[in-house]
């Protein structure tokens, strides 16, 4: 299941890269269309000032003017307008081969996010089987759906929540022993960081989250080792997860499909939920991290995680 959703986040980024690139290839065939329908409307003048040049040259020699001043003028003309009518001609040949190269990039680009879509939607659909099968094998969980209720029945805010999780030692009466483990931080989901924590959000207050802009069929996975002391929904932030290792909290919601139970101890990368946002949408996965209540800032974390597997490399 692991290397499955690695596989899926990979694949995710790949199609967001391929269809950046298609875009811009497609705005530049935008670009260079009316330059080469100019150069054709600059040809099509060209010739009908050639044809007149030709024509005062014809009445020129039938008229047997002895002033040669005019033959003069017309040979000037005629040289000039060559030297100008070959530049144009070479601004058109340069255009419709950048448009010809152009049409071969968009073709291929085009064929590789196909690709990297089907094999997108296989491995989704191998994910879905193997989380079905993980369904139908579960055991019962009978304090999930009882510990859950209670904790959001008594809390009107994340930091509440939060406060019921450490006031209730929730992680001591799942497991007799908590979870200590030095704290790793990674993506949960494939995108790009969209609110960093201390900026503002919505309501011009300080964000205690990083937002992650990801896919609407986007796998969500473990951004931390730990216990799950909370998996459900809890007020307006729609389906939350919040992890333990003893020492640090991270939450993480915003999730449109959850998978994991309270008492579930996970892995970095393990599988805990995917979205289902409409198509061309741009759907938000938030995570917060937190230690005795307070909230910290979850980049140095994952900053810290980067450089500590590039040392392991």
């Amino acid at each position: 299941m692991r290397n499955l959703c690695k596989q899926v986040q990979t694949l995710e980024k790949e199609i967001r890269r391929l269809k950046l690139l298609l875009e811009l290839i497609i705005q530049k065939e935008k670009t260079h269309a009316p330059v080469v329908r100019s150069i054709y409307e600059v040809i099509s003048r060209c010739f009908t000032v050639l044809f007149n040049i030709q024509r005062f040259s014809s009445l020129l020699v039938l008229s047997q003017v002895e002033d040669k001043n005019d033959f003069i003028k017309c040979s000037i003309v005629i040289k000039n307008f060559a030297a100008y009518f070959r530049s144009v001609g070479t601004q058109l040949k340069k255009n419709v081969s950048e448009i010809v190269e152009l049409n071969r990039d968009k073709k291929f680009t085009q064929r590789k996010l196909n690709e990297a879509s089907d094999a997108h939607e296989e491995a989704l659909a191998a994910i879905e089987n193997l989380v079905k099968k993980l369904n139908d094998a579960r055991l019962e969980n009978p304090i999930q759906d009882n510990v859950v209720e209670h904790l959001a029945r008594k809390s009107e805010s994340l930091g509440e929540l939060d406060a019921e999780l450490e006031a209730e030692n929730v992680i001591g009466v799942l497991r007799n022993t908590k979870v200590v483990t030095e704290l790793e931080l990674v993506y949960p989901v494939s995108g790009k960081i969209v609110t960093e924590f201390g900026d503002k959000d919505a309501n011009n207050e300080m964000a205690h989250y990083i937002a992650f802009e990801t896919y609407p069929d986007a796998v969500v996975t473990s951004p931390a080792k730990g216990l799950v002391v909370f998996a459900g929904r809890f007020l307006n932030y729609g389906n939350m997860l919040i992890i333990s290792n003893g020492d640090y909290r991270v939450f993480l919601y915003g999730m449109d499909i959850l998978f994991a139970f309270i008492g579930d101890l996970i892995e970095i990368g393990d599988y805990v939920g995917h979205m289902q946002s409409d198509p061309g949408t741009s759907p938000l996965v938030k995570m917060e991290l937190r230690k005795f209540g307070e909230p910290l800032d979850p980049r140095h974390w994952m900053l810290e995680t980067i450089e500590k597997r590039e040392k392991t490399k």
